[in-house]
Parts: structure tokens; sequence; C-alpha cells
């Protein structure tokens, strides 16, 4: 008897090869559909849905492009111990089991996934990532982060590691088709720099800008562009020579510069003042020697981190960098500032805000490492202006909100303009270019730009208000600064990974207020603040009100718009069936419990390619249920119903030890249980469900002791394809037993018996 597994999981690896390309370089084997694009049909996600169905409670909070999640919650399993300190053979092995259940719903396997490492955060919570590998080699950014309460619960899994579908079998045997050395050519030219060079680092895996997973030259170059050091990390795609990637090493301050290079550019250059030493005499070495201890004590007291790697690792800085220049920048060992010109800027070093931004995209690069490109670059930049006006906030005794705090670089920027700030948090767009609404191109504006997106969410969050040209009509309840930096710390340390886009931020700081245990009101301020800036929805839409069982006719709308739907069910029911049928055109149908889904937040989704759509949910908690009609193409005439299903739903009868039921039947999603009574002292406890002959369909055996099971809580579960399954109990204990059919397809001709 076959594993109902295979259903969905279904390869034929037909080989793998070796071979030279241009240069005696090492090739490592890849499968056919490594270089092809991610791009599925809409329907094509039943191993995703087939991986959530056997997790306890999952529920999935945003999903990629590709339909992948990348974040769920649920009951995923326990880790045995704590993983601090654990080489990472053991620390994978506290919650491998876990990791097991968990890695199929993002397409891998507990195999694919290396411990990178864990953080411990106040509430003593364990955020493990793991390193995504494809073939023996790493994918670049694919990490997985597994949350794990102070009770050993596993109860989240985010990150950007996926796979391509599951069962995809290989066809055809295919190689690097690019030379490392022809990679770093291309490497080369498309980097604008000076003096620039390129070094075949190794070869990986990594997402171009179409999200397609390919095969890569990882190449580092090095060169100056404006008086900055340029090194960047370009991928190169292994089969075509395209430029796949590029993640820029070297994190600037501005985005203007008005400066000369003639001299002054060696680094780290002469000692002027070590820790504890006497004042030098020179303001920019005194001052920005002071401010580094601000910025140090800001982050040691407000979040218990020692310096940026959060082990001691020593604050380096550099002034009085090269001639008139009008730029400070972090180069992934020390920050470097210049003296500015006296018209655009006095001497760096002097701001607060600046000396934090620099520190904090090295604590970024340390957590996140948000690649500092498109949207997660933007990201990156504003996380560094964010705890510029944290810090700011926190240093001034009392939390204060000003406007002053959420100016940036407003110390030392065009000194003959009083006011004057390199970047306004709280009115991103008064600089003249920086964002203050999303939109899908954000992740096509320079960085600097992008991140007002992120500024001014967190100034909203921190101080209440609206959008300040109107953009938005939502009003954000304030929490303070204090606690809205909690929230962003807590998003890039323990849930951020390094491809994450501004939705997965807007769940990553939701899910970490929950995670601190903040109150519904200051979550729901997190989701007002996104919602401000264009990050998620907070027009409320019209809910229809559904009946158990009575279907709602005649349903249309037009293609991209949505419909509304609810049903109340009540306690200790056995499941809840939401349909759809009938009609023409394309609906796709989303469930969740408790709050209205969206394309990617949903406890069960169905993306047929017309109208029939079916989610099913066993053991639904009581409450009100709502249902999204997603018009992917304009539809009409449809019919939706949503149907609950009491107690065992076909009903409960009582077995005769030793004999075997009358046949009986069943529909899909449906069950039909059986009690025995089994005295006390018995060896073996056997219930045979078995088909008959001509029997059709797929009904699964569970079986529980006392209480009647459900698809997550059993005592025995063999979960096999068809209708003859057995389940034996050594020692059982006395009492009631159930035995309950369910209909993972509609069944027919089963019986059932159960011998003690």
């Amino acid at each position: 008897m076959s594993n109902k597994l295979l259903r969905t999981f279904c390869a034929a690896w037909m080989g793998l090869t070796y071979a030279a390309c241009g240069t005696a370089e090492q090739q490592q084997p890849v499968d056919a559909d490594e270089l092809s694009t991610n791009a599925e049909s809409k329907d094509d996600h039943a191993d995703i849905q087939q991986a959530l169905s056997v997790l306890p409670g999952a529920s999935v909070q945003g999903s990629n492009k590709d339909g992948v999640p990348y974040y769920i919650t649920g009951n995923f399993g326990f880790a045995s111990s704590s993983a601090k300190g654990l080489a990472a053979v053991d620390a994978k092995a506290t919650v491998q089991e876990a990791l097991a259940a968990v890695a199929p719903v993002f397409r891998l396997q507990a195999a694919n996934l290396t411990f990178k490492r864990v953080t411990v955060d106040q509430n003593g919570h364990q955020h493990l990532r793991f390193q995504q590998m494809k073939n023996g080699l790493p994918v670049i950014n694919g990490e997985l982060i597994l949350h794990v309460d102070a009770k050993g619960n596993v109860y989240a899994a985010n990150g950007d590691a996926r796979d391509t579908k599951a069962g995809v079998a290989m066809n055809t045997l295919v190689k690097a088709q690019i030379s490392a050395d022809a990679a770093v050519t291309a490497a080369t030219k498309s980097t604008q720099a000076l003096n620039k060079s390129g070094k075949a680092e190794r070869l990986v895996y990594v997402r171009d800008t179409n999200e397609s997973l390919v095969l890569a030259h990882e190449i580092r170059v090095v060169g100056q562009q404006g008086g900055i050091p340029v090194e960047d990390l370009v991928y190169v795609n292994a089969d075509n020579g395209k430029i796949a990637l590029r993640a820029p090493k070297v994190y600037t301050s501005l985005n203007r510069a008005v400066y000369s290079a003639n001299n002054g550019t060696s680094l780290p250059g002469t000692l002027k003042r070590s820790e504890g030493g006497a004042a030098s005499g020179d303001n920019h070495v005194d001052t920005n020697y002071a401010k580094l201890g601000g910025t140090y004590n800001c982050y040691f007291n407000n979040f218990g981190r020692d310096s940026f790697n959060n082990a001691g690792a020593q604050l380096k800085s550099t002034v009085h960098y090269s001639t008139n220049y009008v730029n400070a920048y972090w180069n992934s060992s020390q920050m470097v500032y210049g003296d500015g010109d006296g018209v655009n800027s006095t001497q760096l070093g002097l701001d607060n805000d600046v000396t934090t931004h620099e520190l904090t995209h090295a604590v970024t690069e340390n957590e996140s490492n948000l690649t500092y490109s498109g949207e997660s670059g933007g990201i990156n930049e504003g996380m560094s202006d964010i705890f510029g006006a944290f810090c700011e906030s926190y240093e001034s005794g009392s939390w204060i909100t000003t406007d002053d705090v959420f100016k940036v670089g407003e110390d030392i920027w065009t000194p003959a303009t009083p006011g004057d700030a390199l970047r306004y948090m709280y009115d991103p767009a008064k600089d003249g270019a920086s964002l203050d609404y999303w939109t899908s191109s954000a992740g096509s504006v320079d960085v600097h730009y992008s991140s007002g997106i992120a500024n001014l969410a967190f100034t909203l969050l921190s101080r209440g208000g609206t959008h300040p040209r109107g953009k938005s009509t939502t009003v954000v309840t304030g929490i303070g600064v204090q606690k809205a930096g909690q929230i962003f710390y807590k998003a890039n340390t323990d849930i951020l990974t390094a491809s994450s886009k501004y939705a997965a931020l807007k769940t990553a700081t939701e899910q970490a207020a929950t995670q601190l245990g903040f109150t519904a009101a200051e979550i729901a301020s997190v989701t007002a603040a996104w919602a401000a800036v264009g990050v998620g929805s907070t027009t409320p839409p019209t809910v229809v009100t559904l009946s158990n069982g009575v279907p709602v006719t005649g349903i249309g709308a037009s293609a991209g718009t949505d419909k509304v739907y609810k049903l109340t069910v009540p306690a200790s029911q056995t499941s809840v069936t939401f349909t759809t049928s009938g009609g023409t055109g394309d609906v796709d149908l989303y469930v969740k419990a408790g709050a209205i889904p969206d394309t990617s937040t949903y406890d069960c989704k169905s993306e047929g390619t017309a109208t029939s759509e079916t989610c099913t949910k066993a053991s639904p908690a009581a409450g009100d249920w709502y249902v999204l009609l997603s018009a992917y193409a304009t539809y009409s005439g449809v019919t939706l119903t949503g149907t609950y299903t009491g107690g065992t739903g076909g009903g409960t009868d009582t077995l005769t030890n030793g004999v075997a039921t009358a046949q009986y039947s069943g529909s899909a999603s449906t069950w039909k249980c059986w009690t025995l009574t089994v005295p006390s002292g018995k060896s073996t406890l056997t219930f045979n469900q078995v088909g008959a002959s001509g029997n059709t369909g797929d009904a699964d055996l569970y079986v529980r002791q006392g209480s009647a099971p459900t698809t997550s809580t059993y005592s025995c579960r063999p979960y096999l394809t068809g209708n003859t399954e057995t389940c034996t109990i050594s020692s059982p204990t006395a009492g009631t037993w159930y035995a309950c059919s369910y209909g993972y397809s509609a069944y027919t001709k089963v019986t059932m018996k159960g011998t003690y």
C-alpha cells in the first residue's frame, strides 16, 4: 500500500553530471528546472496545501508572488531543548521534527536546511535561522527561521527559503554554461566604478530580479566611485551570463556628495583616541567618540545589545576623510566621515543621527542582512534612519516626539539654512525625492528614497496621526517611540531575512508586536501605520453573512475586485467547508478564521482556473469564518455555500467486539464514527477499516481514546491510499475508544471492526 504523500511528491531522478566549461572551475550537478522560471499556474499549489493541511492550526500570514508562504503560524511541534551554545548539528536536532514538518510548506526538506545561529529574546523565545542549500550549494538570501516560545512550542516559521514545485522530474542534464572568468568579466563590466576589479568567489543559487531560482557565479567587484569605495557581490547567471542580482556591501548615509579625493583616503588612518583615552583636542575626533558611546548605550540599555555584532566588537571610526567630503559610510568594518564643505554640510561625525545610522547598518548586516538594493535596500536604509530617531528620542530622557527627532542629519546639513535636514521622516516627500506611499515600483527607486515608506510608518506608529499629504485617510493611534522601536528592532533581529520586502516587513512588525505581548490595540496601530503608507488595505469591505448550508446564488464581479462573506461557526463542530460552483469566469477562494483574508494571508485557499473552488477546515475554531472571493478574471452566476458539520458528522454508533459493521459510504471531508468500550487488562486493540469488493474512493482511519479524533488530534492514523487501513494499539487504556472514517475523497462500500 503506497503512502499518501506520493500523491503530490513524485520525482524521477534521472541523473547528475559534472563537466568542464571554459576553465577548470568546479562544476556542480543541477536538475532541469533549476534554470527555468519559477512562474507557475495559479492552481499549481496542491503540494503546499497538502503540507499545510497536516500542520495543526496552520495559518498563512503572507505569501510570495509564486504562492509559497513567507510566514506561517500554528502548532508545529516542540524543541527538545535550547539550541543556545550548541554545535550546529546539535542545535538543528533540537527542532528536527518540527523542521521536517514545516519544510514542505516552503517546498523544502529538512535536509536542505543547515543551522546558522540562534537568538533568544527577552521573553525567552528562541529564533533559529537556517540556510537553504540546493545540490550542495548555498541559496543566497535563502533563510528559514523557526520561532520557539519559552515552553519549547514551535509556533511560527518564516523566511525567503523556498524551492520550485516539488515533484518536477529531471529530463535534461544541465551544467553551468558560463565560466567563472566570463562571469568576472560580465560582473566587472556591469559595475559603475573606477579602478575596478573582480574575483570569482563561488558557485551558488540565487533568485534573480524575476524571482527565478538560478545557478550563478558569485563575483566580488571592488573599486571606487565618487570618493566612496565600491564592494559589490554580483551574481551572474551561470546559464546565460546576465546579472541576476547585485548586493552592495558598502552602505552610505547620504545620497549626494560634493568632494575632492586628492588626499586623505587611506583607512583607518592614525589612531587619535582609543577607549578610555584622554580627549585629543580635535573636536571632530572627540565629539564622534562621544556619539559612538551614545549609540552603544542606546542599543545596550534598550535591547541589551553589546556593540553592532552583539559580542563587544570595537567601534571604529575615521573622521577627516578626504577634503571637503560631504558624505559618510559604513564599509562592513568601520565608519567613515567627511568634514563637509561648509555649504552642503559641516563635519558629519558630529551628528547623532549619522553615527547611529551608520552603526545600525552594521547591526542590520549582523542580523537580517537586508540586501542593499530594491525594497530590501529601502528597508535597510529605513532601519538606520529609524534607530537614529529612536536613539535621539531616548537620549532626550523623556522619549520626545518632536519634528527634530524625526529629521535626519539636521545638526550638520546645509548649515546656512536653519531647520533644514537631509531627510524628513515625518514628511518624507519634503526633500523632493523620498517616497511616502508604497506602490509596486518602490523597488526600482534609490534605497535612500524608498526608505521614506518605512520612515513615515515608524513616525506615525510612534506619535500617531494621518498621512502628511493626504495620500490615505487612515488614522493611526501612536504607541510611543520606545514601543515602536522595540517592534522594529525585534523584526530586524528575529524575523526579517535578506530579501524581505515591504509586505514582509508589515507582517514582521505585526508578529513582533504579538510576540512582545503588546495589546490588540497596539498591534492594530502597527497595521494601521502600514496601511497609511500603502502597505496593506484598511478600507472596510461590505461583509455578507452566510447561513449554514444555504447557498448564495448569482454572485459576480469584475476582474481584480473582491467580495467578502462571513459564516459564524458554533463550538464543537467537526468541519467547515466553503464551495463555489456554477457560472462562468474565474474566481479564487480564500478563507480565514477571525479576520478577513487576502490573497497572501489565509487559513485555506483554492485557486482553480474557473469557478469551482473548495476549502475545508477540520475542527474549526468557534466564531466568525471569513471568505474572500477574488476575481482573477471577471465572473458571473457563481454560487457560494458555507457549511459546518456538528458532532462527528455521519453520526456515532457502537461497535461490538470482533463484529464488522454493515457497509457504509461517505462524502469528502465528512466523518463517520463508532465507539468501542475496552475492558482493562487487554494486550492489544485493533481497528480494521476494510474496503469491500467494488469499493471506491478514499476513507482515512482515525483512532483516539476518550473522545472523537480530528485530523490533527488522534492516537493512530495510517493515512494510506484507498479504503483498507488498520490501527493496532498495544496495552490499550480501559475505556471508550473512537474509530472514525474521514473522507479524504468521497468513498463507498467500507466496513469497520474493532477487536480486543
